[in-house]
C-alpha cells in the first residue's frame, strides 16, 4: 500500500530542511578531518552556513512558488559560497599562499594567489550572468546569433577595453612582475611599485607615494624595466682631483682598487675598477665602478656611502684633494684699474 501523501505537499519542504542539515554536517564533519589552519578546512567551514540556507530555502522557494524560483535561489547561494571563499582567501592570503605554494617565493605565492581571486570573481559573475539570461529568456541560439554584431561592436566602441582586458590576461600569463616588485616604464617616465593588478588596469605606488592607475594595453606597447629582479645593482661614482694632483694619480687608483675588494657588499665576481677618465676645466676627472653583492637597492645605498667616504680617506692620504670651480683673471697691460 502507497505511503500517504503530506498535506500541502509538505515533503518539499521538508527535504529541503534535511538536505540542508544533511549539507551542514557533512561539510562540517569533513572540515574537521582537516588539518587545522588549512586552507580546505576554512573553504569547507565558510561554505557550510551559505550551502546549506540555499538548500534551505530553495526547498521552500520550490514550495511556494515552483522550480525557477529554486533555481534563482540555488543560484544565489552558489554565488554566495564563491564569494566567501574569495572572502576567507583575502583574509589570511599570506597564510593560505605559503601553505599551496611553498616551493615559491613570497611575492610569487602573493600574485599566483590574486589569480585565483580573480578567478573565483569571475566565475560568481558568470553564474550571475547566465542565470540572468535565463531568466530573461535568452537563448543560447540568440547569444549565438548576436555574436556577429557584438563582435563588431567591440572592434569599434570597446577595442580599448578589449585591448586591456586581454593585455591583464597575458600579465596573469607572462608574468612580467608580481606584487611587490618595482618597475619602470622609460618611455612615460614613471616608476612605481605594483600594488595590484587588475583585469584593465594595474595599480602602482610611486615614489612620492601617489597612486597610479596604468591600463594594461600600456605594457604591451611599452618597453618595462623590471627593477626587483637587478640581480648586482652598479655603483657608478665619478670624481675629481687638482691639475697639482696629476702625478699622484696612479698611486690614489691603484689604492683606490686594491682597497676596493676589503669593503663589505662588493661583488668581487664583477669588476671592481678605478681609472683617470679626463681632463675637465676645473679637475683630473676619475672614475669608479664596482657591483653590489645584491639586488636590494638599500644595500646598494649603503654600499655606495662607504665607497664615498674610501674615496675620501684614500685622496686625503696621498695628498691630494678634490679641486672647487675656479677661473683666473688675467689683466690686460696697461688696463690699469678698468674692469
Amino acid at each position: 500500500m502507497a505511503a500517504a501523501a503530506l498535506p500541502l505537499n509538505l515533503q518539499i519542504p521538508l527535504a529541503g530542511v534535511l538536505l540542508a542539515l544533511l549539507a551542514w554536517l557533512v561539510l562540517d564533519q569533513l572540515g574537521r578531518r582537516c588539518p587545522s589552519g588549512s586552507l580546505a578546512r576554512a573553504l569547507l567551514h565558510s561554505g557550510r552556513l551559505s550551502l546549506s540556507l540555499a538548500m534551505l530555502i530553495s526547498g521552500i522557494g520550490w514550495w511556494l512558488a515552483g522550480l525557477e524560483l529554486r533555481n534563482l535561489l540555488l543560484t544565489a547561494g552558489l554565488v554566495w559560497t564563491l564569494l566567501r571563499w574569495r572572502g576567507e582567501l583575502k583574509q589570511r592570503s599570506e597564510h593560505y599562499a605559503a601553505q599551496l605554494l611553498p616551493q615559491l617565493a613570497t611575492k610569487d605565492q602573493l600574485y599566483l594567489l590574486d589569480v585565483i581571486d580573480k578567478l573565483l570573481t569571475s566565475a560568481a559573475l558568470l553564474v550571475v550572468g547566465l542565470m540572468t539570461l535565463d531568466l530573461l529568456g535568452v537563448s543560447a541560439g540568440v547569444l549565438i546569433t548576436a555574436g556577429g554584431f557584438g563582435a563588431a561592436a567591440l572592434g569599434f566602441g570597446a577595442r580599448t577595453i578589449v585591448e586591456n582586458g586581454l593585455s591583464g590576461l597575458s600579465l596573469y600569463i607572462n608574468r612580467p612582475f608580481t606584487l611587490g616588485d618595482t618597475i619602470n616604464l622609460p618611455g612615460l617616465n614613471l616608476l612605481g611599485t605594483v600594488e595590484a593588478v587588475g583585469w584593465f588596469y594595474t595599480e602602482l605606488r610611486d615614489p612620492d607615494r601617489q597612486r597610479i592607475y596604468v591600463p594594461n594595453g600600456v605594457f604591451t606597447t611599452q618597453a618595462v624595466q623590471n627593477v626587483a629582479q637587478i640581480d648586482n645593482r652598479r655603483i657608478w661614482i665619478e670624481f675629481g682631483l687638482r691639475f697639482d694632483d696629476l702625478p699622484r694619480i696612479e698611486t690614489i687608483t691603484r689604492q683606490l682598487q686594491e682597497r676596493l675588494a676589503s669593503v663589505p657588499g662588493v661583488d668581487l665576481a664583477k669588476d671592481h675598477l678605478v681609472h683617470f677618465v679626463d681632463y675637465a676645466e676645473s679637475s683630473l676627472n676619475l672614475r669608479l665602478l664596482c657591483y653590489a653583492a645584491s639586488g636590494d637597492i638599500q644595500e646598494a645605498w649603503a654600499l655606495r656611502q662607504r665607497v664615498l667616504l674610501l674615496i675620501g680617506a684614500v685622496v686625503e692620504q696621498a695628498g691630494a684633494a678634490m679641486p672647487f670651480p675656479t677661473r683666473m683673471v688675467i689683466a690686460t697691460p696697461g688696463a690699469g684699474d678698468r674692469p
